[in-house]
């Protein structure tokens, strides 16, 4: 059987805003040097995207949505990076979470002003969340 090489990974991320509008949820990883992120991961083989998303979902936080909706695309990391497939939900404020590990990674509700001071959290993933921001 012939190998098969792909030039990018395939990943889904998504900014889940808080029913009132005022919050953001990030992922915090203080296991990676304080690195900070959004919500999802790489989508495996024979995976569609949308159960990906509900799979890390419940993986990374123990939540699971019934309604997202898919936002747009891009490119993570360069060249060599990764493609984000992007989404959008919003869920309660009292949202409850159980990370299976939260030494190595929690949600936290972030406003607009704390994720903009954020500076361990990729650049695309901040322009996806303000471009996205429901108004109010």
């Amino acid at each position: 059987m012939d190998e098969i090489h792909f030039l990018h990974e395939v990943s889904v991320k998504i900014a889940l805003y808080s029913y009132d509008r005022t919050k953001v949820l990030i992922m915090v990883y203080p296991s990676s040097n304080g690195m900070y992120g959004l919500p999802g991961g790489h989508v495996e083989e024979r995976e569609t995207p949308d159960q990906a998303l509900l799979r890390e979902l419940d993986e990374e936080l123990g939540i699971t949505l019934a309604n997202f909706e898919k936002k747009s695309f891009f490119l993570r990391g360069g060249t060599e990076g990764s493609i984000i497939l992007a989404y959008t939900a919003s869920a309660p404020n009292d949202l409850v979470m159980t990370p299976p590990d939260p030494d190595k990674e929690f949600g936290a509700w972030m406003t607009v002003d704390e994720l903009d001071g954020l500076e361990k959290i990729s650049p695309e993933y901040k322009k996806l969340v303000i471009e996205n921001w429901p108004h109010k």
